[in-house]
């Protein structure tokens, strides 16, 4: 039988991946929301997209990111947080790999759409599962890693993204990215929860 301190040492060993996964959430978040402006001047001579089009499809993801924020707020609350995430992390993978086969401006518009409504769920979610497993006096730390996750992302997005554009070409990177994205799942899925 496990003593108070094994239960304590899990309980700390439980949150610290817990954190580490969200942080990894919250890279792969701003990874996947800046892979476009990378790939967009590809894109747009691929697609023979006019500079308006391409204006469109770049707001298009905060058309959906900002009000859906309030929703992915309420359905936290009313649900469950772990769940939001997972639904909107495989959301804005799923919508992220797709993007490597869209063939014009239509298709490019729906997956930034649900991009953007993916994404949403990531700060709602991330935050109300820090408060609820983070001590008090470790939730700045744990939130300084979730920033740093988010200032990675944008960097990493853009160096390891220009990279595969020009190795492979812009649908690689969708592709590529998507995938990655998914299997964050996979931990996710095992982690224990405190």
């Amino acid at each position: 039988m496990a003593g108070p301190a094994t239960q304590a040492t899990g309980q700390t060993r439980a949150v610290r991946v817990i954190v580490i996964l969200l942080a990894l959430a919250v890279f792969i978040n701003a990874l996947d929301r800046g892979n476009f402006s990378t790939a967009t001047p590809l894109i747009k001579s691929d697609l023979k997209l006019s500079n308006t089009q391409i204006g469109l499809l770049i707001s298009a993801f905060f058309w959906t990111y900002v009000p859906g924020h309030i929703l992915a707020g309420w359905l936290v609350d009313r649900f469950n947080a772990y769940r939001t995430l997972t639904f909107g992390l495989a959301l804005w993978s799923l919508a992220t790999f797709l993007t490597g086969f869209a063939g014009g401006f239509v298709s490019l518009l729906v997956l930034r759409l649900l991009l953007g409504a993916g994404e949403s769920v990531g700060f709602p979610a991330t935050s109300s599962l820090l408060a609820r497993h983070v001590p008090a006096e470790r939730l700045a730390s744990a939130n300084a890693w979730t920033g740093v996750g988010l200032m990675m992302g944008n960097g990493v997005g853009v160096f390891v993204g220009g990279l595969l554009i020009a190795s492979y070409g812009w649908p690689a990177l969708f592709f590529v990215f998507g995938v990655l994205s998914m299997l964050w799942l996979v931990p996710w899925s095992l982690v224990r929860r405190p």
